[in-house]
């Protein structure tokens, strides 16, 4: 059976952002040569301006790109409160549960959300469908160290930002509360849509507000100042 890897991020004219951690990424986990990486890299360069959203898929050795024309997406979300019993097979791997993952996506966004959250057993939670957590707590960025939190792209680069403005990384190697998460400034981080504060939570078709009680920001930076940062560094493809 051959590995199957897809990843998906945000192309804005030409630029992506963190563009070389994807790419490293990519080589990591497949097997394709330095050719094939330079072969996806025209491919891009082929969309000319625009927004796209590109999906790379590599089954064995075999590379597929496809460009998909789309608009950029909003930096707050409406998450469903209900969490989602995480059923991935290979959850660290991009790629094997793209499809059960996108399935639960669809689902969410039925019920009127933006996107859900994975829990493990113990009721835990371990990241977004595709997205990483942040919690920001006066100077500390309180992050999901869960076994099967996968990688994020976009958390290790504004996890760089935060260092250099001398905001302090904790993380959670059991995965994060759901009281955190609702008594926090929380974000959801990830190559498509970039970092997006929760805003509501869907509860029984209501959408309830973050409970976070004025939590003072302590100089950390907003997520649309970290978007901003983000793509003030993106790269040509």
């Amino acid at each position: 059976m051959f590995n199957v890897y897809a990843s998906t991020f945000l192309m804005r004219d030409g630029r992506i952002a963190n563009l070389d951690a994807h790419l490293a990424r990519l080589r990591d986990e497949t097997s394709i040569s330095t050719s094939a990486i330079e072969d996806i890299r025209e491919k891009l360069r082929q969309a000319g301006q625009g927004v796209f959203r590109p999906v790379v898929q590599v089954v064995g050795s075999t590379v597929s790109i496809d460009l998909h024309p789309t608009v950029l997406p909003p930096d707050e979300a409406i998450i469903d409160a209900e969490g989602i019993r995480d059923e991935r097979r290979q959850p660290t791997r991009r790629g094997p549960d793209l499809g059960w993952q996108m399935s639960k996506l669809q689902q969410i966004r039925r019920r009127g959300a933006n996107g859900g959250l994975l829990i493990d057993d113990r009721g835990f939670v371990i990241s977004g469908i595709f997205s990483a957590i942040l919690c920001l707590d006066h100077s500390q960025a309180h992050i999901s160290a869960h076994p099967r939190a996968s990688s994020s792209v976009t958390m290790d680069a504004t996890l760089e930002i935060f260092e250099q403005q001398g905001i302090e990384p904790v993380e959670h190697p059991d995965g994060m509360s759901m009281a955190m998460l609702r008594s926090t400034e929380t974000w959801l981080l990830s190559s498509l849509e970039g970092v997006r504060k929760i805003t509501g939570w869907m509860e029984y078709g209501s959408v309830l507000n973050p409970s976070q009680g004025g939590v003072p920001r302590l100089g950390a930076p907003t997520h649309r100042e970290i978007n901003d940062l983000l793509w003030q560094a993106a790269e040509y493809v």
